[in-house]
């Protein structure tokens, strides 16, 4: 029955991201023959039908024959005196075509694939199949990773390594295509070393078969070999990334598979480009693009082969490259390439003088990064309730066992039923803890929320955006980049830090620079900054809340240099009896009542006392305000300091 080597075929169109052809075992023209033969009966002819359509690789004809398989099934379906036999038989390849027409609507990124083969994976359900239905369920498994739904996914892939391991000399390509896909999904969170681990395993199943490797075989290692290298390429352990690219690329020559070889290849040119190796990369990568037999590999050779340009400084040639693979890329929806492809660009125009363009690409890849981060801290939400998820399915399972154990003996009847019962007694502890702590990170990031409200004034940035017009409109485009870079630059810092507890200290010293670099430009220039540093502080090793001293700062500027042309603000971070003391001054008008009234600096002082006690857990924090007085008792200036929590990271 061919319906099972059909259903798998959906793997490799997944995985494989090409429709380039295998090698045909069978003459098409012999199998065409046979199915327009009305002598033929529809078992057979639907035999014919499937193995024609694994020989068929321009995606038209394919799905002629597709379609057929499904009008013959349907047909022979619809008779109420078919066999129990045959019935199954028809079943399974109208199955078959729900496999096929899921593999057509994903190719083009249609999203009713997955209901088609929803569809394939019950009418292998409904007359047993086993074996089919756990290779589709593999199939919709990857469907849902690829559309973020990680939980449903590895519920799949569980299922169905579950069955493949009841026999894994028989089902060692089950087994290789789930750790496969595994490996694939750990990649896609992140998670490099997991990922290599599950694809490692995904090879020892193939190379564990008894019978002689196929073409599918040869080329599904070839796709793992190329994944492996790139994760080593991540991960910088480059001659570990360059042995198994190399393995990739041997397996895609012994079967001609051009794509596969233009990937191979064009990661090695990367290589060779870390490493400054300018002229060979730049061969690699031209190469990639003339192997480049699918809309992927050719935008990945373009957009590296642009930055081998633009690190030769050869600018026209890398904007013309680059915006090429950014047009395929672009229309590949593929958001890593198109980031990739905007920031080199901006770069090249920075380099050409052409600013306007440049912020153009500037913004276009953070805004790339933005829903980027946004994306990955969805999937690392899915990935610790899905960890919970199967712990919890591993322990019902055991409980599950223990009371079919205990039902033969009354004596371990009673010791399950303690079990039991000491288990619900920590369910409820741990739920009770759970809702504290969950109330708890409640307030936290409401009050991080309230902090981030407080420190991105409208204000500030309306005014930051008005200077950026401004430095525009008369012809200042280098100060308006750079402008427009420290801006953005700040912007997320601030969005990025106001989700950690805890940042360096040389972090938070980079910020308040950035941000008083950027506070010096709306003011005319019209006062200085210095931030002083013991020698005892190591930036690097110690870890601070962020952002507790930017409304302070903020406050020093508006409020004690008001009026001022020749301001001044000394930043000063000491050690004191192990306590690190902030400290800031300037020498505008010192505090009097008109500073004490301010709404804006009291929520700021508010805030900050709160952060401190939430943070540390401690009621007597201090946050000491003086005026500066010279000689004669005349107030010039003002000072505001407070300890810092912090952590020494050894």
């Amino acid at each position: 029955m061919p319906a099972k080597n059909f259903a798998s075929r959906i793997f490799l169109m997944f995985l494989f991201l090409t429709s380039a052809p295998l090698l045909a075992q069978y003459n098409t023209d012999s199998l065409k023959a046979n199915i327009n033969n009305p002598k033929l009966h529809d078992t057979t002819k639907l035999a014919n039908i499937a193995l024609l359509i694994d020989n068929l690789f321009e995606n038209k004809a394919a799905n002629v024959y597709t379609d057929l398989m499904g009008k013959i099934a349907r047909r022979n379906l619809a008779s109420k005196n078919l066999s129990t036999e045959l019935r199954k038989k028809y079943t399974m390849y109208l199955a078959a075509y729900y496999n096929n027409v899921s593999i057509q609507l994903e190719n083009n990124q249609n999203p009713k694939a997955l209901d088609y083969l929803n569809k394939s994976v019950e009418l292998y359900r409904s007359v047993g199949a086993d074996d089919e239905l756990y290779t589709s369920l593999v199939s919709k498994g990857l469907l849902l990773s690829r559309r973020k739904r990680y939980k449903e996914a590895i519920e799949c892939y569980f299922k169905a390594l579950k069955f493949f391991e009841k026999d894994k000399e028989a089902n060692a390509d089950g087994i290789s295509y789930v750790y496969t896909n595994l490996g694939v999904l750990y990649g896609d969170q992140d998670q490099n070393l997991t990922s290599i681990k599950y694809l490692k395993k995904a090879v020892e199943n193939i190379d564990r078969k008894k019978e002689a490797p196929t073409v599918e075989d040869g080329l599904q290692k070839s796709l793992i070999y190329y994944n492996i290298g790139t994760k080593y390429f991540i991960l910088k352990n480059f001659t570990l990334a360059d042995k198994y690219l190399h393995l990739s690329l041997e397996l895609s020559e012994k079967y001609n598979q051009n794509s596969f070889r233009s990937f191979a290849i064009g990661r090695l040119g990367t290589i060779d480009l870390h490493f400054k190796r300018y002229e060979a990369a730049e061969k690699k990568l031209i190469f990639a693009k003339e192997l480049s037999e699918s809309n992927d590999a050719k935008a990945f050779a373009l957009i590296n082969l642009g930055d081998v340009y633009l690190h030769k400084k050869e600018y026209a040639k890398a904007e013309k490259c680059l915006e090429q693979g950014l047009a395929i890329s672009k229309n590949l929806h593929n958001v890593d390439l198109n980031g990739h492809a905007y920031y080199s660009l901006y770069q090249v125009c920075k380099e050409n003088g052409n600013y306007r363009k440049g912020i153009e690409m500037l913004e276009a890849y953070n805004t790339i990064q933005d829903s980027t981060k946004v994306e990955e801290t969805k999937n690392e939400l899915k990935r610790q309730q899905l960890q919970y998820s199967f712990e919890k399915k591993a322990l019902n399972l055991e409980l599950e066992t223990q009371r079919k154990n205990a039902a033969k003996n009354n004596l371990l009847l009673l010791l399950t039923s303690a079990v039991i019962l000491l288990f619900i007694g920590a369910y409820f502890f741990y739920r009770n803890a759970k809702q504290k702590q969950a109330i708890s990170a409640f307030e936290k990031n409401s009050l991080r929320q309230k902090l981030l409200l407080s420190q991105m004034n409208p204000h500030f940035i309306f005014n930051s955006i008005d200077n950026i017009q401004s430095l525009i409109y008369n012809k200042q485009d280098k100060e308006a980049v750079d402008y427009l870079a420290k801006f953005s630059k700040l912007t997320r810092q601030i969005l990025e830090n106001s989700n950690e507890n805890y940042i360096t200290l040389d972090e938070e010293l980079m910020m308040i620079d950035n941000y008083l670099s950027i506070q010096r430009l709306l003011y005319g220039n019209k006062f200085n900054f210095v931030v002083n540093l013991a020698d005892a502080i190591d930036t690097e090793l110690i870890l601070v809340p962020p952002m507790l001293t930017q409304p302070f700062i903020e406050n020093a500027i508006k409020h004690g240099l008001a009026g001022r042309d020749n301001g001044l603000i000394a930043i000063d971070f000491n050690f004191e009896n192990q306590k690190l003391l902030f400290t800031i001054s300037d020498n505008g008008v010192g505090f009097g009542e008109s500073n004490h009234s301010d709404g804006k600096k009291s929520l700021a002082m508010k805030i900050t006392k709160e952060r401190l006690r939430s943070l540390t857990g401690k009621s007597d924090f201090e946050i000491r305000l003086q005026n500066l007085f010279d000689d004669h008792s005349q107030i010039v200036g003002a000072q505001v300091s407070f300890e810092i929590p912090y952590i020494y990271e050894n």
